[in-house]
């Protein structure tokens, strides 16, 4: 109950300090909230740590205080509610237009399923062998601290927020069935950023709902949300930055400077996105300019920055020693820069999972929808309009073919330079012939994009708005927004070393591009068939889930009732699986045990799945000696170690049994062990 209270108290905090802020607008209020929210959880987490405060108690106190003071501040000023009238008209204009009705429909069922998805155990390898993983060590601590002998850099040196988050979620409900909370709260951020960005440049309610439609069923937005991972949390305050700098000077551009620096506080990535709202600022002025750099000055001191405090502390390096190989940086060059640029734009080629069959059948009925587009304008006397409404109502049922072109477009401007994407001599690594399916026709959220309708969609926005732009019916800020994807892309072929991974990256862009969507919706019939394309595609998209498949390939069961190790059979990784299930076997619930992975192991299976398994990284030369010194009766080592012969040689000659648990991990056990006890 006093976890359970904690939370609760984060979010009432919230709530109560974004209604202090009177805001006239109930999307700037709920961004309000959501960023209070988070920065609540970052500062809570952070401030407790030093002295391993970070416990239920620890967090309830610290609670209690936040919400009386958000209390206090509402109370001050005036006790303000929501601002709903606005909001209302907004919903009435909604539902007055069927398509935009259908828009908001396909959208709730999209959530609902996520939520579903979600309700299941975490099962990628990102989010068990670092997000948790860090987070669980964390939690066992009592606080955020340098977790020693480890061998995954990630979980040390990467930026902390999106894991003090689930920091916070553990502590306060005792495990990590919240898991998925962080990135299904900031995908609902980033469709509300949406829609109210494209409102703030003019757009009416129906197309601003159809933007954020289509970007809800982009491939690697669905797919993320119901991960650990920090690519949705990353982008949502990149997101809400924009829009709160569409909003009114004052309050509203120092808020967006603080969810700049949350960003920044999470995912290194957001820096090469700040110039864009950099730009957006400017735009508006000088003065929101100067709000928004001391709200983000604000925001990096109070929360952002003690991620890279730390890796200076502890390694002398702001970003830590040895990350750079694993963030895949590397400085411009050529010709690998223009290498890079070539296969990220491949990258962005994403058919999802869609056949050929379907692909080919929607080009059918788009050209279908052009010849009778084409007709209507002309029964009506309007010919010049005829190429145009044509070509509107043909492109999103041609988008997936258009990919295909596209990728060969590419792929053979690349050869031509002489850097073949395809072939014996292709970078490939991930990508195949399908266009980012790995195995057969299903998706993954590591290597999935935008989806058909998502890059054919940006690429048609951005293209609209600088046509608007030259004719004067667009601005600078539109301007800026069009211009995120095609300097973000430039920016990472510089700054990286191509790896697949990249790709789901360009989150970021595209959540600031996504408001210009809006210029999609043309028409109710060009709406419509955009939200059926998208439709079909994302529907196939997240039932073919890699991880969390609605039919499952092994038979064991609809996603949301798997168990962690079935979880791990579906995702094939039965290794993992078959690990966990003799884990849970030899090893008494509570018992302590010592560790010596390797990079890229799940370690986080190691806690139990109620995270009641003390967990300590030994040393080595000498992990005999550390495991006798902490009492431990339990010990995990991994064989790709370098020294795993000389480790196990330790273990064996100092009486410990062994049993290999798979392939890779091996249980050294003290003869009749009980349960294990042990101290820090």
């Amino acid at each position: 109950m006093l976890g359970t209270a904690g939370l609760a108290m984060a979010v009432a905090t919230a709530c109560f300090a974004a209604a202090a802020a009177r805001f006239n607008s109930l999307v700037s209020t709920l961004l309000t909230a959501y960023v209070a929210y988070v920065a609540n959880l970052g500062l809570v987490t952070l401030a407790l740590s030093p002295t391993h405060s970070v416990t239920r108690g620890g967090i309830a106190v610290a609670e209690t205080v936040l919400l009386v003071i958000a209390i206090g501040c509402w109370w001050l000023r005036g006790r303000p509610g929501p601002a709903l009238g606005p909001a209302r008209a907004a919903v009435r204009e909604a539902f007055s237009d069927p398509v935009t009705i259908a828009f908001l429909a396909g959208v709730v069922v999209l959530l609902v399923y996520e939520a579903l998805l979600a309700s299941s155990p975490p099962n990628n390898m990102d989010s068990l062998t670092y997000h948790l993983t860090r987070a669980a060590a964390w939690a066992q601590h009592r606080g955020m601290y340098w977790i020693p002998n480890n061998p995954e850099v990630e979980v040390d040196a990467y930026q902390p927020l999106a894991e003090q988050q689930q920091l916070f979620l553990m502590v306060t409900t005792g495990g990590g069935s919240l898991y998925a909370l962080p990135q299904y709260l900031a995908e609902l951020a980033i469709l509300l950023s949406v829609y109210g960005s494209s409102r703030r440049l003019g757009f009416a309610v129906q197309p601003a709902v159809a933007a954020t439609g289509l970007l809800a069923m982009f491939s690697v937005v669905a797919l993320a949300a119901v991960t650990a991972q920090n690519d949705l949390f990353a982008a949502s305050f990149v997101a809400v930055a924009a829009c709160l700098l569409l909003g009114i000077v004052g309050l509203e551009t120092a808020l967006a400077g603080v969810a700049a620096a949350l960003g920044v506080g999470t995912k290194l990535t957001v820096v090469l996105v700040v110039p864009i709202l950099a730009w957006l600022a400017i735009a508006r002025g000088r003065r929101v300019f100067a709000t928004a750099l001391a709200g983000g000055v604000a925001g990096l001191l109070a929360v952002g920055m003690w991620g890279y405090v730390l890796n200076t502390a502890h390694t002398g390096h702001i970003l830590g020693t040895g990350t750079g190989t694993v963030q895949d940086r590397g400085s411009p060059s050529y010709p690998r820069s223009v290498a890079n640029a070539f296969d990220l734009a491949y990258g962005l080629m994403d058919t999802s999972v869609l056949s050929y069959r379907v692909m080919y059948l929607l080009a059918a009925v788009g050209i279908v929808a052009a010849v009778a587009a084409a007709a209507w304008w002309l029964r009506k006397g309007e010919p010049r309009r005829a190429p145009g409404e044509a070509a509107r109502s043909a492109l999103p049922f041609l988008a997936p073919v258009l990919v295909i072109a596209g990728a060969a477009l590419v792929a053979y401007g690349a050869d031509v330079w002489g850097f073949p994407i395809r072939g014996p001599n292709g970078f490939i690594n991930g990508l195949n012939s399908e266009l980012n399916e790995t195995y057969g026709r299903i998706a993954n959220e590591d290597y999935s994009a935008y989806g058909p309708v998502g890059i054919v969609g940006l690429l048609a926005a951005i293209v609209l708005t600088v046509r608007a732009f030259l004719a004067r019916r667009a601005d600078m800020r539109q301007l800026a927004l069009a211009s995120a994807l095609p300097v973000f892309l430039v920016l990472v072929a510089l700054s990286s070393v191509w790896v697949p991974f990249l790709i789901r990256y360009f989150l970021l862009p595209a959540v600031l591009t996504a408001p210009l969507l809006a210029y999609l919706a043309s028409s109710r019939a060009v709406a419509a068939a955009w939200l059926a394309v998208a439709a079909i595609s994302i529907g196939f998209t997240i039932t073919n889930d890699q991880p969390k498949p609605l039919v499952n390939p092994y038979g064991l069961g609809r996603p949301w009732n798997l168990t962690l190790a079935n979880g791990l059979r579906t995702n094939s990784d039965s290794r993992w699986a078959d690990a966990l299930d003799a884990y849970a076997k030899d090893v008494p619930r509570g018992a302590c045990v010592g560790v010596m992975p390797y990079t890229n192991e799940p370690v986080y299976l190691l806690y139990g799945t109620d995270l009641d398994h003390p967990v300590f990284y030994l040393p080595f030369p000498d992990p005999l000696g550390a495991a006798r010194s902490r009492v431990l009766s339990y010990v995990v080592v991994s064989s790709e170690l370098p020294l795993a012969r000389q480790i196990n040689a330790q273990f064996v000659q100092g009486g410990w049994q062994k049993r290999k648990l798979n392939d890779t991990w091996t249980l050294y056990s003290v003869p009749k062990a009980g349960s294990g006890q042990c101290f820090e």
